[in-house]
């Protein structure tokens, strides 16, 4: 493996029951399967040791949520810097501060500590946390995620050794603008922790992916459970489909749900990123005098106000 070359992984784990500590202890196991198979970078699924509650009303789960430096995101910092790896981790986040829960990714750093997402105005965010809460009936039995979480208020990029990592937290994949932004913010890769159905099957997620990666000159990285989660008897369905899709739009890696939980595992060629991007040069020519202004340049993060 050349020194331009960083391997990474989506661990598909098994669908949660209501012990969380079982639940915690599967994804641990995932991390260590994924390291010793020379995983780098490792991302976990959505909400990534709960049972996918947001078919129900909010109150009885809102226990769950756990601030950032609570007890969970410490048992995986302490993980990460045990391995040397970086975490991507889904989390029911509690902000103390303002009362209010997130549906985020946490990225844990190789040293334990949690590496922040850096916006287009150079403010620093613990969290990716999730931008866009669907509301709907189908798949059943439904969701109501603005029920349950608050919506993030930034995009940014968390730059880690060696790579620049952007998080989608799996509906928030489906709105080009948010590829775009983390691109001009110089993103190499994109995280996203996926838990249910993917909304419209693995096919289309996959397509979706394939689509998102290629125009903006990104490896998309995808991560979710595989198998039926029950919440007060409601059923929901994790198609797994847990992928890597290269810069140039291929998938390089898949596990689909006939395969179970697994590792997904791809090298991620760091100057292939760069040649993808002079070869196939969308993002180059869009036209922003019609619908924006210049793309944000990192040079332009620079002792910009927060």
């Amino acid at each position: 493996m050349s020194t331009a070359t960083v391997r990474v992984a989506a661990a598909q784990l098994p669908a949660c029951g209501h012990d969380l500590e079982a639940n915690t202890a599967q994804a641990h196991d995932a991390v260590h399967a994924a390291a010793d198979a020379g995983g780098a970078l490792v991302v976990l699924p959505e909400l990534t040791v709960l049972p996918y509650f947001c078919a129900e009303a909010a109150t009885p789960y809102e226990d769950w949520a756990e601030p950032v430096d609570g007890a969970l995101v410490t048992g995986f910092s302490a993980l990460a810097a045990e391995l040397e790896i970086t975490i991507v981790l889904g989390h029911f986040e509690l902000d103390a501060d303002h009362g209010t829960r997130h549906n985020t990714a946490l990225v844990l750093g190789t040293d334990g500590t949690i590496v922040p997402a850096t916006d287009r105005w150079g403010r620093e965010h613990p969290s990716s946390r999730k931008l866009h809460l669907p509301v709907g009936d189908d798949p059943p039995p439904g969701f109501d995620e603005a029920a349950h979480f608050t919506p993030g208020t930034a995009i940014g990029v968390h730059r880690t050794d060696p790579l620049r990592v952007g998080c989608l937290v799996c509906y928030d994949r489906r709105f080009p603008e948010c590829w775009r932004e983390l691109r001009a913010l110089d993103a190499q890769v994109v995280a996203i922790p996926v838990a249910g159905s993917g909304g419209d099957g693995a096919d289309f997620m996959i397509a979706e992916l394939r689509t998102h990666a290629r125009e903006n000159g990104l490896v998309a990285i995808c991560a979710n459970k595989v198998g039926t989660e029950r919440v007060n008897g409601r059923a929901v369905e994790n198609i797994g489909s847990s992928c890597i899709v290269g810069v140039d739009g291929a998938v390089v890696a898949h596990r689909p749900a006939v395969d179970g939980p697994g590792i997904v595992l791809a090298d991620v060629d760091l100057d292939e990123i760069i040649a993808a991007r002079a070869r196939w040069r969308y993002f180059d020519h869009r036209r922003t005098d019609l619908f924006g202004g210049p793309p944000v340049q990192p040079a332009d993060l620079e002792g910009h106000p927060a």
